[in-house]
């Protein structure tokens, strides 16, 4: 077997008995797990105090943030944070509820929220997380929306079915709520359009649309989380860029490995043990953004 793919199955043994959810900031070098392969240039971060175990110190990070793009950044925030005042003057929080799929992007909008909550003095509380739970969803997803409900303190909300349906049985059961916070970017499917703030197509349930990261890149959204420690589901550290559901989400083949690639081309036998467990790098090394969805399997 490929040292590299064995060095895989050593860390998946190795972390067996830990929790899934990951943080960039781990003393072992998240993603690059192949000797010399992944991110050349490193760089040490600052210690991460937070309030879990998913951090540890004397962080590496795994990629490096220039002045430029901390200050990019942090002007993506400020703008966040405008985006949440002009909410709360068209909106009461009763009347507020975010959709949250434990993907990066709800991650980082769960987090920018949160953080707006605990500037302004608003109990995270008051702001319910909406879950659509499925049967074909991730053990990673799953647990991970846990993990984000103890460490934010907010209220979970689960439906299960589409958000279509999700929505219309929820604006029954919490009739005060009138806008959705969706963690939408513009390079998504369909949103290309989207305005920051959007009325629900006709044949959905009347609600605003509220999408505060349309603007934001894919890379945007993996600074963010470099730079403000956020934890994220460890399914991005093994080479997932987008994820759905496990019948129609695959690891990214833009992030195989350079010597797994080399291995599977070259294998004689395809049950060989060399290509068993080939390795992926992890979604921040996702070089063309275009290709985010490249392990996404389109509807038929």
């Amino acid at each position: 077997m490929h040292k590299c793919c064995i060095q895989t199955q050593q860390a998946t043994l190795t972390k067996s008995t830990t929790s899934i959810v990951e943080t960039v900031y781990s003393k072992k070098k998240i993603g690059s797990i192949c000797n010399g392969i992944g991110n050349s240039i490193m760089s040490s971060c600052h210690n991460n105090d937070g309030d879990d175990d998913h951090s540890a110190d004397d962080a590496i990070c795994p990629v490096v943030i220039t002045e430029a793009t901390r200050a990019h950044i942090r002007r993506r925030v400020r703008t966040a944070f405008d985006f949440f005042d002009q909410t709360l003057m068209l909106y009461k929080i009763v009347q507020l509820i975010f959709c949250f799929n434990g993907g990066k992007d709800c991650t980082v909008l769960l987090d920018l929220l949160m953080r707006y909550c605990q500037e302004q003095n608003i109990d995270s509380g008051q702001i319910p997380m909406l879950y659509i739970e499925s049967d074909d969803s991730f053990e990673e997803i799953d647990d991970f929306v846990k993990h984000c409900v103890n460490r934010y303190k907010v209220k979970l909300i689960k439906y299960k079915d589409s958000l279509k349906v999700a929505l219309t049985q929820m604006t029954q059961d919490l009739p005060l709520i009138k806008a959705v916070f969706v963690g939408s970017r513009n390079t998504d499917p369909y949103c290309g359009n989207l305005k920051a703030m959007q009325k629900t197509d006709s044949d959905w349930p009347d609600m605003m649309r509220l999408n505060p990261l349309l603007e934001w890149s894919y890379h945007d959204i993996w600074h963010y989380i470099h730079m403000y420690k956020v934890p994220y589901c460890s399914l991005y550290s093994r080479g997932y860029t987008s994820i759905g559901y496990k019948s129609n989400t695959f690891q990214n083949p833009h992030l195989l490995c350079t010597e797994c690639a080399m291995v599977v081309d070259a294998a004689a036998a395809p049950t060989s043990d060399a290509i068993a467990t080939p390795c992926y790098r992890p979604a921040w090394e996702l070089v063309d953004p275009t290709t985010e969805r490249a392990g996404r399997r389109s509807h038929k």
